[in-house]
């Protein structure tokens, strides 16, 4: 028992069997999301939460960005299914949580082929339980500066992982209410041999920039340069005692 796989017409789906079994499919339609009673949809971005089994799920179908974006927004080139974000992301999942790194867990992915050479695709994760966002929570109130420090802590634990997040920013860093931070969305993301310094710090530098940049568009932001340092300082300091 454990990660299953099975192709549906044009459709290819792998999902984990202790969470969801092979009628999972349906789980990858909106109309099914839309007519379950079962389902409570809250949309955050592109992503859509909702209850199946008891479970709570996140539904994630995957946007092009650009202007082959405006043109054929849910679809992808298409070379090899392992090449593929879909399954590149779910699998990324899978490994990160082998390392014991805090990541959501992956419960199922679909790729659909899109002839002749296209494909979409849509990943379901195990919500994290009682999360936020960090931006969702600097809306609302300050993070302490030993929560700061324990986020730099963790991010250079993936980074002595050699995991390289493509898009670190606010959004995509969870924190329970128990105080514990997880990462989400590993889209174009990879777990490399070696990451090398620079790639390691322009993770750094994204979360930065973003960290700014939320600041000038909300009027109530809880984030300040003490804040930075102490996360910066952890950052440094659990680098240099892994070296």
């Amino acid at each position: 028992m454990g990660y299953r796989q099975f192709k549906s017409k044009l459709a290819r789906v792998i999902y984990d069997d202790k969470v969801v079994d092979a009628g999972c499919e349906k789980l990858f339609h909106c109309d099914w999301h839309k007519a379950n009673s079962e389902c409570a949809l809250v949309e955050r971005g592109k992503a859509v939460m909702f209850k199946y089994r008891g479970v709570e799920l996140v539904f994630k179908q995957y946007h092009r960005g650009g202007l082959a974006g405006r043109l054929v927004e849910k679809s992808y080139l298409y070379s090899r299914l392992p090449n593929t974000r879909v399954w590149r992301e779910f699998n990324m999942l899978r490994a990160m949580r082998e390392l014991g790194l805090p990541v959501p867990r992956p419960v199922a992915a679909r790729c659909v082929s899109v002839p002749p050479l296209a494909y979409r695709g849509a990943l379901i994760t195990e919500r994290v339980p009682d999360s936020r966002t960090l931006t969702e929570i600097l809306c609302d109130r300050p993070v302490d500066n030993a929560d700061w420090a324990k986020l730099g802590a963790l991010i250079a634990r993936f980074h002595q992982k050699n995991v390289y997040h493509a898009d670190l920013n606010a959004s995509n860093i969870l924190l329970t209410g128990s105080g514990d931070f997880y990462l989400i969305d590993f889209d174009k993301g990879s777990i490399r041999e070696s990451l090398s310094r620079q790639d390691a710090e322009a993770n750094v530098a994204r979360l930065r920039r973003s960290l700014d940049k939320l600041q000038k568009r909300h009027r109530e932001f809880h984030f300040s340069e003490d804040n930075w340092q102490a996360l910066e300082s952890a950052y440094r300091a659990a680098i240099a005692h892994a070296e």
